[in-house]
């Protein structure tokens, strides 16, 4: 079963996707704008307290709350002093790479700590992560992916209304125009990611997006509106009914799917549930069971992280 073909019908499979995905359960640890940005400067090889707080401008009470969380969740560890990535920790390296990825498309020079390029050891080159399916190599976006209901949807509870929750990335860290050039001010909002991925199940309108996602009203409308501006959904009128409007995803939104499905895959392997996810995905071109790769664009090998190099932007 293709979940988007269903779209116009009632589903509510998509519903219990969306709820029970492992997206949340990824979100409910990582879902916090600075706790991404955190993470980031810990690839790029930041380790104590105060390079985080230079590097971030971050309050320092703000910042010892989420290295604290952190710890607890095994991602960082501070055995060998410092703040060092666990093995839970470096398993987020697609995800990162991702970041990179979608910052140097869309970010323009809005962030300054950016790495100007990448290198692959392996093969020396100067390269980009591709996101590509792990059993055939090729790059694949998201029109390349099937969605299909798993095991897991038949142990779903009835669902209802999702839990509201505080917009991570607050008037106080970004305006819409400025968050445009953060992948972080989706991405580390729990509604405004929900909703993306509602539509990259080929949610369309405002009441199937209300329904699906269990949002209120107010907080559909408000998301949806930051989405457009900022340049994620384009609100577009209905083919069928020039009174109603659906929104479609752009290029830059279409561009957000790697970081959504890395993190998912990390969430199932290390936040695992009983009965395992509700979905499964499936690569179009070559029929398998879909698992996401980064691989390097020149010599096609995976990127790990002790085999990338990246060049810091000019002080």
């Amino acid at each position: 079963m293709d979940v988007r073909a269903r779209q116009p019908a009632a589903s509510p499979r998509i519903a219990h996707h969306l709820r029970a995905t492992s997206l949340n359960r990824a979100l409910d640890v990582l879902g916090d704008w600075w706790t991404q940005r955190i993470l980031r400067e810990c690839f790029l090889g930041v380790r104590n307290f105060d390079a985080f707080q230079t590097a971030l401008g971050v309050p320092r009470q703000t910042l010892s709350t989420r290295l604290k969380a952190l710890v607890a969740h095994d991602i960082f560890s501070t055995d060998r002093g410092g703040y060092r990535l666990t093995e839970r920790g470096r398993d987020l390296h697609p995800w990162a790479l991702m970041v990179w990825e979608w910052t140097r498309k869309w970010g323009g020079q809005a962030d300054g700590r950016h790495p100007r390029s990448l290198a692959h050891a392996v093969c020396g080159a100067s390269m980009r992560p591709l996101y590509a399916c792990a059993h055939c190599g090729e790059a694949v976006g998201l029109r390349d992916i099937e969605v299909h209901d798993a095991p897991g949807v038949r142990l779903l509870p009835a669902t209802g209304r999702a839990a509201q929750r505080r917009w991570a990335a607050g008037r106080f860290v970004l305006d819409v125009r400025e968050g445009a050039r953060h992948s972080a001010f989706v991405t580390a909002d729990r509604w405004s990611h929900l909703i993306l991925s509602a539509v990259f199940l080929g949610c369309r309108s405002f009441d199937v997006l209300a329904r699906e996602t269990g949002a209120a009203s107010n907080v559909l409308a408000h998301r949806l509106g930051v989405l457009v501006s900022a340049g994620f959904l384009e609100k577009r009128r209905a083919a069928d009914d020039g009174r109603r409007f659906d929104y479609a995803l752009t290029e830059r939104g279409r561009d957000v799917y790697p970081l959504t499905i890395t993190l998912v895959q990390w969430a199932d392997r290390w936040l695992p549930v009983r009965g395992g996810a509700p979905m499964r995905r499936t690569h179009r071109a070559c029929g398998a069971d879909f698992r996401a790769q980064v691989i390097c664009s020149c010599c096609r090998g995976e990127l790990l992280p002790r085999d990338v190099l990246f060049q810091r932007p000019a002080p």
